[in-house]
């Protein structure tokens, strides 16, 4: 029994060693360059094996979007392989490029060498054309293109790593440091993912100019990452996108008048992908909004996270209008968004001024969604409040204290009284009187005064002698630079009475008075009668 387990033990062993013998023959493809030019040209290609065999070589022909073609030749295109007298043969690898044929920037044209064994089987061999620049012209100009600056202006980023829906800005200069001025200078730019060997932001052009000799131009180039990218937000990966830029234009006299010169420069940045992260973006309110109005306010809440996530909500908060609440938004999945809307009642005793609503965005353990770099996913909304506001209110009793005659002093008495909920401070003016009086004065001009508290005022006007009749006139209170009331006021001006006796001949006092003279007139008559009769 020993013995037969013996010789199963050595079988298994040979046979091990027969299999590892028979797959340890591979086929080794060694190019005489690294890298092939964009012209025809030819290379040399050593081929070994570590074992006796045949090898059949065939390279494919690369085509660009245009069908134009590069042709391979293989000379010997069959080699027989001797691991002891012959272990590695030379083929000679002749190439054609077609004229015309695109060489795509940022996109790798191939030459595939494949190898079929008799033994080993299949191998294969990459060899890559040189890369094109982002210029498609020689620089004869003298061109010089720089990014300056990247920074992000809105968003969660830095200047060189980003994350999904920040807003970036790129300040660019060009310089003609050539001898001639070129025309009709054209800025192009691009976003590529070096992950996905696609734009992220397919190549886009700015505005054309002129640029003189030893002058420069700078530009400023912006774009946001979010949906509205030439990649889907899906498709996105973590790790390094470049951006490209490039100036184009034509050289305007010289050697090279009417030649095209071009200059690039490039920057990298890395984005950064969160497990759990949700954001808002695109939030919309009215530009101007009033006081005791509705407003709605809208947004996008997206899940900018590798992992789905439920039961999000947003918290929408103001403590100066008096807002507190909790907005549900549900379950997004990854890289997927949900509506935000909401309407918001605002006080009509606010200040017209610049308020700011703020949007914090919750999960479904109530923790606020932060990034690796600790930043909250917090938002600000600015609502700017103008009009129909009354941060104070009061109203205007008045009443004749003193005076009604043409040409004398007038005393109005004014009972103002807060009838708003909040203390107020009010300024007081009298107007529209310029027809009848000739000036007006308060005792006190200013006033605060407590929810329903009351205070009396004395208005002086110094009536013209030619008033009478009903006249009108205006008392006025401002309260926070806002006229808040108007109260027209009625007064009757009398003509103004002359002579020593004033009043006392008018209304009930003339009849008194004409007795009274009457009685006068008897008593100077008996006084003169009796003088007579005494010098008779």
């Amino acid at each position: 029994m020993e013995k037969k387990e013996l010789n199963l033990l050595f079988a298994s062993v040979f046979a091990l060693v027969f299999l590892m013998g028979f797959t340890s023959a591979a086929i080794t493809l060694s190019p005489s360059v690294t890298s092939l030019s964009q012209t025809s040209g030819s290379f040399n290609l050593t081929v070994s094996s570590n074992d006796n065999e045949t090898i059949n070589l065939d390279i494919l022909s690369v085509i660009d979007g245009s069908g134009k073609t590069i042709l391979f030749a293989l000379s010997p295109n069959q080699v027989i392989i001797d691991s002891v007298s012959n272990p590695s043969s030379v083929v000679a690898v002749d190439y054609v490029v077609e004229s015309g044929f695109n060489f795509e920037f940022a996109k790798t044209n191939s030459a595939v060498i494949s190898a079929s064994g008799s033994i080993s089987g299949e191998a294969t061999k990459n060899i890559n054309f040189e890369s094109s620049g982002f210029c498609e012209y020689e620089n004869k100009g003298n061109l010089k293109t720089t990014i300056r600056d990247i920074k992000v202006t809105a968003g969660f980023g830095e200047d060189d790593e980003w994350y999904i829906f920040d807003s970036i800005e790129v300040e660019v200069r060009i310089e003609n440091n050539g001898n001639e001025d070129i025309d009709n200078v054209v800025i192009e730019w691009g976003l590529y993912n070096t992950q996905s060997k696609e734009w992220t932001i397919e190549v886009d052009e700015e505005d054309d100019f002129d640029l003189r000799e030893d002058d420069e131009e700078t530009i400023t180039i912006t774009f946001k990452l979010d949906d509205k990218l030439d990649e889907d937000l899906e498709d996105l990966e973590k790790g390094t996108y470049i951006l490209y830029v490039r100036a184009t234009g034509e050289i305007a006299d010289g050697t090279y008048e009417g030649d095209n010169t071009c200059s690039s420069d490039s920057e990298s940045a890395s984005l950064v992908l969160e497990k759990d992260f949700v954001v808002i973006s695109n939030i919309k309110v009215p530009e101007l909004v009033q006081c005791n109005s509705e407003v709605t306010v809208s947004a996008d809440v997206w899940n900018i996270g590798s992992k789905d996530q439920n039961d999000v909500y947003v918290n929408v908060y103001n403590k100066e209008l008096g807002f507190d609440q909790d907005v549900k938004i549900g379950d997004i999945d990854s890289f997927d968004n949900s509506d935000l809307n909401f309407v918001l009642k605002l006080p009509e005793d606010i200040s017209e001024k610049k308020y700011y609503l703020t949007l914090t965005v919750y999960d479904e353990d109530d923790d606020v969604y932060e990034n690796g770099n600790d930043d909250k996913a917090i938002f600000t909304v600015p609502l700017n409040v103008q009009g129909g506001c009354f941060s104070a209110r009061a109203s205007i009793t008045a009443v004749l204290e003193s005076g009604g005659e043409a040409g004398k002093l007038m005393v109005v008495k004014a009972t103002i009284t807060n009838t708003g909920t909040k203390t107020s401070t009010y300024s007081l003016n009298v107007a529209g009187y310029a027809g009848w009086a000739t000036s007006a004065t308060i005792d006190k001009p200013s006033l605060t005064l407590s929810p329903g508290q009351s205070e009396n005022v004395m208005l002086n006007l110094e009536v013209k002698k030619d008033a009478l009749g009903g006249n009108l006139f205006n008392i006025e209170i401002v309260s926070g630079n806002q006229l808040i009331v108007t109260q027209p006021v009625q007064v009757d001006i009398t003509k103004r009475k002359w002579g020593i006796t004033g009043n006392l001949f008018s209304g009930d006092n003339k009849y008194i008075w004409g007795i009274g003279l009457l009685n006068l007139v008897l008593i100077i008559l008996i006084i003169i009668i009796a003088i007579r009769i005494a010098r008779k």
